[in-house]
């Protein structure tokens, strides 16, 4: 099959199934739904059709949420949801994201809630209820977040945590107020995104602290944007500790710089005489790191001479040997000749032995010879 015979056939595929699957943006944003979802939910749930038009305002908040960790790369979730004007359970949504794509996809069922008996018709959901409320006060009195809700006018109606004690912060500071009066000009683009509607994430300083915010915007029965609830987690731990790691390689870095300097200490002997002292053992990484700082140091001085004084040098390889007279090489090309110094006998058969050609390379028995013969030919140019 070709590629284009392959994509009706998915087409197909997904139009005909009897399975009810919807394809979703991430903000929740339908981009498809075959016949079989639409016969599920009605001929509303339409391509651009946004889940919280179509779901009950008290199960908006928990769909939302469970796309935004999708959209994050969370798990899939399963999930059951009443639709608008109706106040019993009727949908189930399987939800999930592929590798490497952008869409959600979701099949959908219908869902079937037994009545409750007449003798307890509120008993579990005065269970439920109760168990939600000792898992929210749990996170927020333990874990270093806030939780908080503005209506759709950005007054706040709920406001608590252990991290507004790190802040030196209480609800009756923000209780009744308007955030667009208490935080002004640092109203973020992400805050005012979810006041149009979209579930946001963003990172922000603060109130004198490091936060990662979640906004996701309530509706009401009709639609309408009833307000935005967040959640906000304290990183100023995180954040300390990874200011704290930078800080730390950039005095590596440092240290690392000195030692470079240290490994290669270029001297200036002479007016247009540099001298570049090697010293233990000169490997190819390190022959590569001089040759890159001598030739700059050539460019910058205009110097006319740089002596390579191999006096401390006790072994080479083949590859240093070629970086030696690549080195020498690369120096005539800015205009200024390479001189070897203080070969010892056990480098200058070395040298032999690997076959290096060192003909027409000036070379002299110590440093000091080396700059005398340097210091000639600058009095015969002058």
């Amino acid at each position: 099959m070709t590629e284009a015979s392959d994509v009706v056939s998915f087409k197909a595929l997904f139009q005909t199934s009897p399975l009810a699957l919807v394809i979703l943006s991430v903000s929740g944003e339908v981009i498809a739904a075959n016949a079989a979802s639409r016969a599920l939910v009605g001929e509303r749930l339409a391509q651009g059709v946004r889940l919280d038009e179509l779901t009950h305002p008290d199960d908006a908040l928990a769909l939302a949420t469970a796309l935004v960790r999708l959209g994050d790369g969370g798990a899939p979730a399963s999930l059951t949801s009443r639709l608008r004007g109706d106040d019993k359970p009727a949908i189930t949504w399987q939800v999930w994201r592929a590798p490497d794509r952008s869409e959600l996809f979701a099949a959908l069922s219908k869902t079937t809630v037994p009545e409750a008996s007449a003798a307890e018709p509120t008993k579990t959901s005065e269970a439920d209820d109760d168990i939600e409320k000792r898992v929210l006060h749990a996170m927020l009195d333990h874990i270093e977040i806030l939780a908080w809700a503005v209506d759709k006018d950005g007054i706040y109606t709920f406001y608590d945590g252990k991290a507004a004690a790190s802040i030196g912060a209480s609800a009756d500071m923000f209780l009744g107020k308007n955030v667009f009066d208490i935080f002004r000009d640092q109203i973020s683009p992400a805050m005012r995104q979810a006041f149009a509607g979209s579930p946001e994430r963003e990172s922000i300083n603060i109130m004198g602290a490091h936060w990662e915010n979640w906004y996701v915007p309530v509706r009401d029965r009709r639609g309408e944007l009833a307000g935005v609830i967040g959640i906000s987690q304290n990183m100023n731990e995180s954040q300390r500790i990874r200011e704290e790691l930078e800080a730390r390689l950039a005095l590596i870095e440092r240290q690392q710089a000195v030692i470079r300097d240290l490994e290669t200490p270029i001297i200036q002997v002479w007016d247009k005489v540099l001298t570049l002292p090697m010293i233990g053992i000169v490997d190819s990484k390190r022959a590569a790191r001089l040759m890159d700082d001598l030739l700059q140091m050539v460019v910058r001085t205009s110097a006319r001479f740089a002596i390579l004084d191999l006096t401390g040098v006790e072994i080479v390889d083949t590859a240093t040997a070629s970086y030696l007279v690549q080195m020498i090489h690369a120096i005539r090309l800015l205009g200024a000749e390479g001189i070897l110094t203080g070969i010892r006998p056990s480098v200058a058969q070395t040298v032999i032995s690997l076959g290096v050609d060192l003909k027409g390379i000036p070379t002299h028995g110590t440093l000091r010879h080396g700059l005398a013969y340097c210091i000639r030919q600058l009095g015969g140019e002058r």
